[in-house]
């Protein structure tokens, strides 16, 4: 972190009330964790009269609407599907799914008492990395073996029971043990031990490292993104690369939607992909795929295969490329003082790249407020809130996303109200033997029941 951060860090901590004066802990305050797994952060604090607490990160700040205000990181697009927090008296834990690397960084609790005090200590905070697991290789030319490790960046806090190695995306009968043991390979074997390989900790695969090509003359597929998510609608290219013995010819490729149950189809040739998929690779090296407006029901597994002119026919890698087509989706909140409603923009995925949002009131942009990140700020008094507002990440000529929030519930409430105030004031005119208080009465119950 560098120093301007650091003194912005202070001057933040300086300048709310209580911060400095309060114990507090966090416990561990650094953590070291797997890219797609699973983290839960827990931070204690004094038994005093609280009213809310939240999880907020720094380097988040430019999302702030007020940078110098921390926003809970369960309202942040990138967290929002992905995290959840539990509290008690005297603590609360933030768990993040599907760790990202980008996830790395510093974590701090805001605590705000019932008396409208906020609590910040430099103690409440814990230091997450997140880590891949990456195959190094060394070579003994003397011995004639290549000896594959099991690595991280950082020592995992949360020590996995067993590694796993994996040849093609098969699991190999050799384990490694906790300490990383690792796999020793024949050179002399050739041909034999090539293939792609792969590390994980965990039997169902869900963490496990990028493959690593050895003996690089032999087989192999590699798939550059293994997991996408995809705005439903648009395009997205799925990149591949794969690789064959010199005295090979490759006579045929193709991709196949991956089943269990079914055996392997060219795309192209499937309904629902007829004029929507495009291979742009070759036959030599480069295996890449183009699928043209995406739809919900395109999410799954793809694989690719290539046949060439030998007796061992073709090979299609046991790893896959993970499709998570989302559609975009306006989320709600207000504040607890009732003064402010944020709209959120969301996907059921995190979409790559940290994409620009853009905010319409009936297809028109919407001017002069206030909007950061995935999030609009709306004055909860305003008529606007009657209309309609959708979110985009493209112009609106080309989006056919049109997502509405509160015009119905809004409208559907005033039609009621009219209708009991015409209602009222006939049944009074009727029945005005009937006292007031008894009038009174009989609307309120009809309103909050009916």
């Amino acid at each position: 972190m560098d120093f301007t951060q650091n003194v912005l860090q202070l001057i933040l901590l300086l300048s709310i009330s209580g911060c400095l004066g309060e114990s507090g802990s966090c416990s561990p305050q650094t953590i070291c964790a797997l890219r797609d797994s699973e983290v839960t952060m827990k931070c204690s604090y004094p038994d005093i009269s609280i009213k809310t607490v939240f999880w907020f990160g720094f380097k988040q700040k430019a999302k702030w609407k007020n940078e110098t205000q921390p926003e809970d990181l369960a309202l942040d697009s990138d967290y929002k599907q992905r995290a959840n927090f539990k509290k008690t008296r005297s603590s609360s834990t933030f768990t993040i799914r599907e760790l990202r690397e980008r996830d790395s960084g510093e974590y701090h609790l805001m605590i705000i008492t019932e008396q409208g005090q906020k609590h910040l200590n430099i103690s409440t905070a814990v230091n997450l990395t997140v880590t891949d697991l990456w195959v190094k290789m060394t070579t003994d030319h003397k011995q004639q073996t290549v000896t594959l490790t099991c690595s991280t960046s950082c020592s995992l806090t949360s020590k996995p029971k067993n590694y796993y190695w994996y040849k093609n995306g098969v699991k190999t009968q050799k384990k490694a043990s906790k300490n990383l043991q690792p796999l020793v390979l024949s050179s002399k074997a050739s041909c034999l031990d090539a293939g792609s390989y792969s590390c994980s900790v965990s039997d169902t695969e869900e963490i496990r490292s990028s493959e690593l090509r050895v003996f690089e003359s032999c087989w192999n597929v590699t798939y550059t993104d293994r997991r996408l998510c995809v705005l439903e609608g648009s395009s997205v290219d799925l990149p591949c690369t794969f690789s064959y013995a010199s005295n090979q010819t490759v006579t045929d490729v193709f991709w196949y939607y991956y089943s269990l149950e079914e055996k392997p189809k060219e795309l192209s040739k499937e309904k629902q992909f007829a004029g929507r998929v495009e291979y742009i690779g070759d036959k030599e090296r480069n295996c890449t795929l183009r699928m043209r407006d995406v739809r919900k029901r395109d999410s799954g597994e793809y694989r690719f295969q290539f046949r060439i002119d030998t007796q061992e026919g073709m090979f299609s890698g046991k790893a896959e490329v993970f499709l998570n087509i989302t559609d975009l989706q306006v989320n709600s909140s207000t504040a607890s003082d009732g003064q402010m409603v944020t709209l959120m923009c969301s996907t059921i995925c995190t979409l790559p790249n940290n994409p620009t949002y853009f905010w319409y009131r009936n297809r028109q942009p919407v001017p002069n407020k206030v909007t950061r990140d995935n999030k609009l700020y709306l004055n909860s008094t305003s008529s606007e809130d009657l209309l309609q507002y959708s979110c985009t990440l493209q112009s609106p000529e080309d989006s056919s996303v049109l997502l509405t929030v509160g015009v119905s519930v809004f409208l559907v409430l005033i039609l009621i109200t009219a209708a009991l105030w015409m209602w009222r004031r006939k049944f009074m005119s009727s029945e005005d033997h009937r006292s007031t208080g008894e009038n009174e009465q009989l609307f309120l119950c009809f309103f909050f029941t009916g």
